[in-house]
């Protein structure tokens, strides 16, 4: 194929410059209450549970600390210490760390019997939702950047684009923080 074949460009560029996030976000949708649903059918024995838990923290170890390496590289790029190319890059490679711990989070939790009597817990899980959807949006972001910025400073980025980088950094931090202080008060 062209580099100009109609999948490339004009109406079909655009429509799937949206379709994939979307689709993207209907299966984190689905997959999260799928998961739901399956915590409210497990029924773990201790063994399975302290296995499960095992996982669970491993997972927290690998996925938030992808997030935290790919915000502090967010921050250096910031000060000025690295270019946006290099966080782009980054953030690419971490992707796959962090969703799978992500993964390895949400299907450890259906085995730990969560408290579904427990107002916490519907926190806990809005949080999830909120990390992942918004892992979606930044994953979209990210690769929607055009070559011509990646090597550009910080400063010279679009304001737009600046503040949409800077409101998926700051929502992740939240929904990541929320679930992990939601769930070390009621396990």
């Amino acid at each position: 194929m062209s580099a100009n074949t109609p999948h490339t460009t004009g109406a079909y560029a655009a429509a799937s410059s949206w379709q994939r996030p979307l689709y993207s976000a209907s299966a984190v949708c689905v997959g999260w209450y799928a998961l739901i649903l399956a915590s409210l059918h497990a029924h773990p024995g201790a063994g399975v549970r302290d296995a499960a838990l095992a996982l669970h923290l491993l997972s927290l170890a690998l996925g938030f600390g992808a997030v935290l390496a790919v915000d502090a590289m967010g921050l250096a790029v910031l000060l000025g210490w690295a270019r946006v190319e290099r966080l782009l890059a980054f953030s690419a490679r971490a992707d796959r760390l962090i969703w799978g711990g992500f993964v390895g989070l949400a299907v450890s939790g259906v085995w730990l019997r969560p408290d579904f009597s427990s107002g916490w817990t519907a926190v806990n899980f809005v949080a999830v939702l909120v990390a992942a959807l918004n892992g979606v949006f930044a994953h979209a972001l990210r690769t929607g950047v055009p070559p011509q910025l990646r090597t550009r400073p910080w400063h010279d980025l679009p304001p737009s684009l600046l503040w949409r980088g800077c409101a998926a950094a700051l929502v992740s931090q939240a929904a990541w923080w929320t679930s992990i202080l939601v769930g070390s008060l009621t396990s």
